[in-house]
């Protein structure tokens, strides 16, 4: 994972956010990746991660695909294999902050389903291994 910027907005951000080298999104972007770490990185940091689930979201016109991960080597996430080992709460914060997080931008967002690991997965055909 390759984080690149800041995103404002009064959400906090329950992770880290960047995106997926070598691997387009929906909307031409890079596939965006939220990494479930408890402190914040900076501008520049690679991260080796695993994708645990993926969110789909409604933006504007557009459904993107975000990833759900966590570092490779973090033995305090490695019980977070897949969709169903992230608590359905936690599930429900995610959808508040994905719905919340470009609130300042033009663009209305909404969660369109949560995917397991296998089809969050099935979004990186191309990229690098």
């Amino acid at each position: 994972m390759w984080f690149d910027r800041r995103l404002g907005g009064p959400a906090g951000f329950p992770g880290d956010y960047g995106y997926v080298m070598g691997a387009d999104g929906e909307d031409g972007d890079a596939l965006d990746a939220l990494v479930l770490i408890d402190e914040p990185t900076f501008p520049g940091i690679r991260i080796r991660c695993r994708v645990v689930a993926g969110f789909l979201l409604q933006v504007g016109e557009i459904e993107e695909t975000k990833l759900i991960c966590v570092p490779l080597h973090d033995h305090h996430r490695d019980h977070l294999q897949g969709l169903e080992d992230l608590p359905q709460a936690f599930r429900d914060e995610l959808d508040a902050f994905f719905e919340a997080y470009r609130m300042l931008e033009v663009k209305k967002v909404s969660v369109l389903e949560h995917q397991d690991r296998d089809a969050a997965v099935g979004t990186l055909v191309g990229a690098p291994s």
